[in-house]
């Protein structure tokens, strides 16, 4: 009986074993992952003006100096005669860190068609222009008065709003 109380024991102390190894390897394999992490976002975006100048005037002079701010360019030009022109170049900088592609120019098609018509606006800026991040483009804005006029417009003056629009470049 001894031989057989003994036999009882050694089950009982593996199956012991066994319960307390299960137990040790559930805890280990069910314990609870835990992953900390934090994404920071450093990108800006900052496309602005930073100059306008007074290109090449025919027939022209400016009412007062350019100027500019970081959302817009302003300059008074008075066109002497037919095929009169004032050009101006207007500096456009990115200074954010995300590279930017001009989508469109607003203002142009708008500004041509009011009154007086004999004075047109261009600027020489392209759809698609990439302007990369720490980088500077210059844009020729013109004022012409058309050269074929031979009437002087009531109305001599003609104020533009130029929109440049840019996206994120890809």
């Amino acid at each position: 009986m001894s031989t057989r109380k003994n036999n009882k024991n050694v089950i009982l102390l593996i199956l012991l074993l066994v319960v307390v190894g299960m137990a040790v390897g559930y805890a280990a394999l069910s314990q609870a992952l835990v992953i900390n992490g934090t994404a920071n976002i450093s990108a800006e975006w900052k496309i602005l003006f930073t100059d306008i100048k007074e290109g090449s005037m025919v027939g022209a002079e400016s009412k007062t100096s350019p100027s500019y701010t970081s959302t817009t360019a302003t300059f008074d030009v008075n066109l002497l005669y037919p095929g009169a022109s004032a050009q101006y170049i207007v500096t456009v900088a990115n200074q954010g860190s995300i590279n930017a592609k001009l989508t469109s120019v607003d203002g142009i098609e708008t500004v041509n068609k009011a009154a007086p018509a004999d004075i047109k606006y261009s600027i020489n800026a392209k759809q698609d222009d990439v302007l990369s991040s720490g980088d500077t483009k210059d844009y020729i804005v013109t004022v012409t008065w058309d050269a074929d006029s031979t009437t002087v417009p009531d109305t001599k003056s003609k104020t533009a709003t130029i929109t440049l629009n840019y996206e994120q470049a890809e």
